[in-house]
């Protein structure tokens, strides 16, 4: 059901082109479908709102709302399993709208996303610019803690704790 309304979204948005209003209210009905509860969120439905968060930033990349979407975009991608798209999102983020508020956000979830794609060199470097860029960031001081850890097993985590605290 939430499915066939988005694509009723979507294709009332491509039969009358780029608009603004339109394009918001498809993605908040989508955004909507995905907090209801008893919902099991399948693949295509983060696709589905992947598309609509990249196409309004495309239609209307001087919109404040741009940058906003594609860091959705962006999280949207990790939980679809797909954090190589994430950081691709995110790095259009970082190089087009660099005086974007929630900069810091973006460095974090890029660093995220690079963990999550086991690629731990990269995502230690996403976290560290982050930390050393942004350390009044809610986040900051936590990720300070855990980066030493970063890309360790519980087991190893464990043990080195175990070390420090000698």
């Amino acid at each position: 059901m939430a499915g066939l309304m988005v694509a009723l979204c979507v294709a009332t948005l491509v039969g009358c082109g780029p608009n603004r209003e339109k394009q918001i209210q498809a993605i908040e009905a989508h955004e909507q479908s995905l907090s209801m509860p008893d919902l099991e969120t399948e693949d295509s439905v983060f696709t589905e709102l992947i598309g609509l968060y990249r196409a309004f930033a495309a239609d209307f990349p001087d919109d404040s709302l741009a940058p906003v979407y594609l860091m959705r975009a962006a999280d949207a991608s990790i939980s679809a399993g797909q954090p190589e798209q994430a950081v691709e999102l995110l790095d259009n983020v970082i190089d087009q709208y660099p005086g974007f508020e929630d900069m810091g956000g973006c460095w974090f979830l890029k660093g995220y996303a690079y963990e999550t794609a086991e690629r731990f060199d990269e995502a230690r470097e996403a976290y560290t610019y982050f930390v050393d860029n942004y350390p009044d960031h809610y986040l900051a001081a936590d990720t300070r803690k855990t980066l030493p850890y970063l890309g360790m097993t519980a087991e190893e985590m464990f043990e080195a704790i175990m070390e420090a605290a000698k």
